[in-house]
């Protein structure tokens, strides 16, 4: 059997031993001579070492090198043989048997290295190694001043050590040549750097969490979730001022926390809620707190009042009327009130909703309701800073903000029918910003509601500036056309009339003049023709009625093949309406002309594919595509425009291979693509 998997078996042996030792010593000695020796039962001290040996072996099982598991293991078995070492002076004094004074020695100088342990785990957990950078030296002080306390205790002599006298011989390894004073003094302040350096390693603790990636972050948050239960443990026994029985039981809860969550930690990081498990443990700890001193404020207030008036009996009843049918609804509602002022309104799902509808309702702009939802989302989670931003038609970005911005956020996409509408920016920091599973539930709630109500309000602004434009590009086209028939073809006309009228009047005294007169109209006439074919094409290309859509787009196709390779494609163009194949026609015009003026592309790819509902227009080339920082033109604006007059959408994008492509959908059924690129969905 190898070394590696050797461990386990030697820290699970080494346990066993120890625990069974300690019961076995128990077992064998009476409350006299324990008391006698001023010792305690060993089991009770040896049962968290045991804890600790199982999350060891489970660690170093799944992970036999893990740097931290053997600190675990060796850590577990020093406490287990300090508990079994704990109960032998009182068997060996009462029996004159050997190894009394090293059992003391053990307990009293050498114990005190576990506390070194913990700030090694602290700076260790759960990478194994000390911070790096200019981290790295302020972990290595933090670890030797951990050692403090134990090295003071080893140097330090019997009477400073063992102030109850508890060994018979000396235990003395180096004595100190200094006074039983000095030496108190300096064991001191080796206590203060000790413990000290626990508070020092746990900023580190929080110093490596502001610097790690996400699964490490939860790693650590399985950590904190230790810490603050040992740190409940301590309190509610200095609180309820017991011993015995109740804080052994309290330190073995701590000590059980701390094995679990470090095993889940290293092991399975991702096996429960750790977020939801902190924000409730201090959330349960706060409301705990504050309804225990309300119940002794109670206890207290009713005995003083009415203590002397009753016997023991009346006042018990009182109190237990009293807490029924008075205070157990106020106690109900205090509770609920601390969790609402530390975790805000995330306990009240439909409340949450209701109150942001309502908001949502009284306002009425996209500028008014990014507020609405940054406020909402701030007081329902308790937190301080929400950013809310929205992609704009013109695709820009509207933002809101409610509280000042902190230095570390994480973003949360807004979505609405799959397409990406805006994200939410939220802390990273605090256990507030912690958000469990049905958490993240009501945040996906909340936006949802909140993306509609605003997608709906975008799309109306944009359907209005829409109709604007539509209606003003109809009266520029009106009055460009009459502009043109009355300043144009009108007066060609009444010219053509009146050289006709003249050539007629000059036949029979002029014939040469005649012809003359005759041969100018004709050319005016012409030029009139070519003035309608100009409007004509305005109004429709002519191409596509003499060739047909297809034939027409490789018309334009030769025109631009000088410049660049265009290949076009089409499948099933038959009968498609009129409004369809010039927007088709114009959307590929006006994606070739910007080819050729700004992509530098070699090749265009134009394919066009008619489904059942909806004809669908790619153009692709192979150019340098379109930077990030560059804002939308007319050209591309009206590619949009052309498709959205048609109840379509058309986008334009850069693929990660290189060049841009255009693809739009033109619907001509009765369904409506909802999403660019699915023009076949309901075909197929």
């Amino acid at each position: 059997m190898s070394r590696l998997t050797l461990g386990p078996v030697v820290v699970t042996t080494t346990a066993i031993a120890a625990v069974g030792a300690s019961v076995w010593l128990d077992l064998a000695t009476t409350s006299a001579e324990r008391a006698l020796a001023l010792t305690e039962p060993a089991t009770a001290t040896a049962l968290p070492g045991v804890l600790l040996a199982i999350a060891a072996v489970v660690v170093l099982h799944a992970r036999p090198r893990d740097t931290v598991g053997w600190l675990l293991a060796l850590v577990a078995v020093a406490w287990t043989v300090d508990g079994a070492l704990y109960g032998w002076p009182a068997y060996s004094l009462a029996r004159d048997l050997p190894g009394s004074d090293f059992a003391y020695w053990f307990v009293g100088r050498v114990g005190a290295f576990l506390l070194s342990g913990l700030v090694a785990l602290l700076l260790l957990y759960p990478t194994g190694r000390l911070l790096t950078g200019r981290w790295r030296p302020a972990g290595v002080a933090v670890l030797v001043a951990s050692l403090a306390l134990p090295t003071m205790l080893l140097l330090a002599p019997d009477s400073v050590v063992f102030t109850r006298g508890e060994p018979v011989g000396s235990t003395e390894i180096v004595r100190l040549p200094f006074s039983d004073a000095t030496a108190e003094l300096l064991l001191r302040l080796a206590q203060v750097v000790t413990l000290g350096s626990i508070v020092a390693a746990v900023a580190l603790v929080w110093v490596r969490h502001r610097g790690a990636g996400p699964r490490e972050r939860t790693q650590l948050r399985w950590l904190l979730w230790a810490g603050i239960m040992c740190v409940l443990m301590v309190l509610a026994g200095a609180t309820l001022s017991v011993g015995g029985t109740v804080t052994t039981v309290l330190l073995d809860l701590a000590v059980a926390a701390l094995a679990v969550s470090v095993t889940i930690g290293l092991l399975r990081p991702e096996l429960g809620d750790v977020d939801a498990l902190v924000a409730w443990t201090l959330t349960t700890a706060v409301v705990a707190a504050v309804v225990v001193l309300v119940d002794v404020a109670v206890l207290a207030a009713g005995s003083e009042l009415m203590g002397d008036r009753l016997d023991e009996r009346d006042v018990t009843v009182l109190v237990l009327v009293l807490a029924v049918v008075v205070y157990g609804p106020l106690r109900s509602w205090l509770g609920s009130g601390v969790r609402r002022l530390l975790l805000g309104r995330r306990g009240d799902r439909y409340g949450a909703v209701s109150a942001l509808a309502a908001r949502l309702e009284t306002s009425g702009t996209v500028d008014e309701q990014l507020p609405a939802l940054a406020g909402a989302v701030a007081e329902t989670f308790k937190v301080r800073h929400v950013r809310v931003d929205v992609l704009a038609p013109d695709g820009g970005m509207l933002s809101a903000s409610h509280g000042p911005a902190p230095a570390e956020v994480q973003a949360i996409d807004i979505a609405y029918q799959g397409q990406q509408v805006g994200r939410l920016v939220l802390p990273v920091q605090g256990f507030r910003s912690m958000l469990s599973h049905r958490d993240q539930g009501l945040l996906v709630d909340l936006v949802r509601q909140a993306a509609v109500a605003i997608r709906a309000r975008l799309l109306a602004t944009e359907l209005q500036e829409s109709r604007e434009r539509l209606v003003l590009g109809r009266e520029d086209d009106r009055r460009r056309i009459r502009r043109d028939l009355h300043d144009g073809l009108g007066p060609v006309l009444g010219g053509v009339a009146l050289r006709l009228q003249a050539a007629g009047n000059a036949i029979d005294a002029d014939p040469g003049r005649a012809r003359e007169l005759v041969a100018l109209a004709r050319t005016e006439v012409s030029g009139a023709l070519d003035d309608v074919r100009r409007l004509v094409h305005d109004l429709r290309p002519p191409a596509l009625d003499d060739l047909g859509l297809e034939a027409a787009l490789r018309q334009q196709a030769d025109r631009v093949r000088s410049e660049v390779d265009v290949a076009v494609r089409a499948e099933g163009l038959v009968g498609l309406p009129a409004a369809v194949e010039v927007a088709a026609y114009r959307i590929v015009s006006e994606a070739l002309t910007n080819v050729v003026k700004h992509a530098a592309a070699g090749a265009v790819d134009v394919h066009l594919e008619a489904g059942a509902t909806a004809l669908t227009v790619s153009v692709a080339d192979n150019g340098r595509g379109i930077g990030p920082d560059v804002t939308a033109g007319v050209g591309l604006l009206s590619l949009r425009e052309r498709a959205e007059e048609l109840g379509g959408r058309c986008e334009v994008t850069c693929p990660d291979g290189g060049g841009t492509t255009v693809r739009a959908v033109l619907p001509y059924g009765t369904a409506v693509p909802d999403t660019v690129g699915t023009s076949e969905r309901s075909s197929r």
